[in-house]
């Protein structure tokens, strides 16, 4: 599983103050300035995740990511 982040609806030092204040940093992100992959995926606030699995399936929500994602099993 790849994570990536997708920073938006902002300028550039404010979502980089948002990944540092988050702790995200080690997360590689997209810079999505006009907003055309948060229109796509209809996301209209962080922190919101969106998890695409091997077989096309999408699991979409809000908050923080939840542990039990990570847990292999």
């Amino acid at each position: 599983m790849a994570i990536v982040g997708l920073p938006g609806r902002d300028d550039t030092q404010s979502y980089i103050a948002f990944i540092e204040r988050h702790d995200l940093s080690h997360l590689p992100h997209f810079e999505d300035a006009n907003e055309a992959l948060w229109n796509y995926f209809g996301i209209s606030s962080q922190p919101t995740w969106i998890l695409f699995d091997l077989d096309g399936r999408v699991t979409r929500g809000r908050g923080a990511l939840p542990e039990e994602l990570f847990k292999l099993g």
